[in-house]
């Protein structure tokens, strides 16, 4: 309606600007005595009138749709119409339909307390503290994303406005997650289950925002501050819980390295077991590898059983000398 009221003042001030333009014209014409007719007729000024009005009347039929959002329309005589606008060329009714246009993207609402947000003009509120089932107060920082169901943006619209970050995201989200928190010790959010409270968060948040027309996609929980105190605390935990993992290693090491040597040792007193057998089942044996140990400068040879073994003295005199 106000499209229409603004067109209707423009005519009204062309029309009154041509209008007093011909009569200044025609009135300078009668001071110098020369009488001429007006330039611009009355019929030429209403079809130039009209003509306005019937651009006005096109340009305003006409609802284009931008990629990644839904028009929803209102119009004067029914309100907001359920039926919704998809991106492309949509018709209306001149200045009596108005279109408005909402986001359906992926949208992302910040809680923190770090300016960066403000920069990157992500919607954003201050950190939420939380307690904890032992008692403990957390500070969490956390991002909810989410999008608009594109088939009720119009219902949306109707019975929420287009402030439904300050109005379902905000209220709801600090709320379910503060809830969520609260049954966790600190410890199990800081480690272990801090991937089971995200999954609680969503499956409580999101039949909340459906009911509204907004589909939760992710929460995330960006950063969870603990007093110095606890946080020292929870460090020096860490601490010993890594120097009893390490003991048990460093056991299970020892007791793996000592059934190492036992079974070693088995196989060398089962290999000297078996080398003793075979010595007794063939006294020879014990020749040859007496042999087999002798210096390599030993010369040696085979004899009879019955025969005498000779020494070449000489030869035995001079290594002796040399030595």
């Amino acid at each position: 309606m106000s499209d229409f009221i603004i067109s209707v003042a423009i005519i009204v001030v062309i029309f009154f600007v041509i209008n007093k333009f011909q009569n200044f014209f025609m009135q300078q014409q009668k001071d110098g005595i020369i009488e001429v007719k007006p330039k611009i007729s009355n019929k030429f000024l209403v079809g130039i009138i009209i003509g306005i009005i019937i651009l006005f009347l096109i340009f305003n039929s006409f609802v284009i749709v931008s990629g990644g959002h839904v028009a929803c329309v209102y119009d004067i005589g029914r309100g907001i119409l359920e039926k919704n606008l998809f991106p492309g060329l949509h018709l209306k009714i001149p200045f009596w339909q108005t279109a408005k246009e909402f986001n359906t993207r992926t949208q992302a609402f910040t809680m923190s307390s770090s300016e960066e947000n403000a920069i990157l003009g992500v919607e954003k509120d201050d950190s939420m503290e939380a307690p904890t089932s032992d008692g403990q107060q957390v500070t969490i920082d956390a991002t909810v994303l989410f999008h608009l169901d594109k088939n009720q943006v119009s219902n949306l619209w109707q019975n929420i406005g287009d402030d439904y970050t300050q109005k379902i995201i905000k209220p709801i989200s600090r709320s379910q997650i503060r809830m969520v928190i609260s049954r966790y010790t600190a410890i199990d959010i800081y480690s272990g289950k801090r991937a089971e409270a995200v999954k609680k968060m969503i499956d409580e948040i999101k039949p909340m925002f459906a009911e509204k027309g907004i589909i939760l996609e992710e929460i995330l929980l960006r950063k969870v501050v603990f007093t110095l105190e606890y946080a020292k605390s929870i460090e020096e935990k860490q601490i010993a819980e890594q120097k009893i993992k390490k003991a048990k290693y460093d056991l299970e090491r020892i007791e793996v390295e000592k059934t190492q040597k036992i079974v070693i040792a088995q196989g060398e007193a089962q290999a000297i077991k078996l080398k003793g057998e075979m010595l007794r089942a063939n006294p020879q044996t014990i020749q040859y590898e007496f042999v087999q140990k002798m210096a390599e400068n030993v010369k040696w040879g085979f004899l009879p059983s019955n025969a005498l073994p000779l020494f070449d003295l000489k030869s035995l005199q001079l290594e002796e000398g040399k030595k």
